[in-house]
């Protein structure tokens, strides 16, 4: 039950009278942002270059009939460097918005908090998953050595 009357439009959550940073802190947030674009792009970079190793990986225990421990490794670093690259410009994209709107900063930063909570919970999932993928490739690893 709202107490506003009904003459009254309802504002967007973004448009009211919220705090508004000033020049030196939009300086500090654009500066955060350029930072996290250039790691969200090295991340990213990063990334393609495990997926193009991962393939050849792949390819090689093709040729060779076994030994995908290693692929499995680089396939799940080329995961976590993805998901860190493109998680980590969202939030760069939000908090770049804090620095260059007005009217819509705590908006904008909260939206970036929440990406930045998203992704840091996402990663913890994804590390751990990435911890038992390393356990089996290790044991792949060991079971092709001992083979041989």
């Amino acid at each position: 039950m709202s107490t506003a009357g009904p003459d009254i439009p309802p504002m967007k959550e973004y448009k009211s009278a919220q705090y508004e940073f000033s020049d030196e802190h939009n300086r500090q947030f654009s500066s955060l942002a350029d930072a996290m674009q250039v790691v969200a792009g090295l991340m990213q970079l990063m990334g393609l270059a495990f997926v193009v190793i991962c393939g050849l990986a792949v390819t090689s225990a093709i040729q060779a009939g076994g030994g995908y421990g290693p692929s499995i490794a680089l396939g799940s670093a080329a995961l976590l460097c993805l998901c860190i690259g493109f998680w980590t410009g969202g939030a760069a994209s939000s908090f770049r918005k804090v620095a260059e709107t007005k009217n819509e900063d705590i908006w904008h930063l909260m939206s970036a908090l929440g990406q930045l909570q998203n992704m840091y919970s996402l990663l913890r999932t994804i590390i751990l998953g990435s911890l038992v993928l390393a356990v089996v490739a290790l044991t792949l690893i060991g079971l092709t050595l001992a083979g041989k």
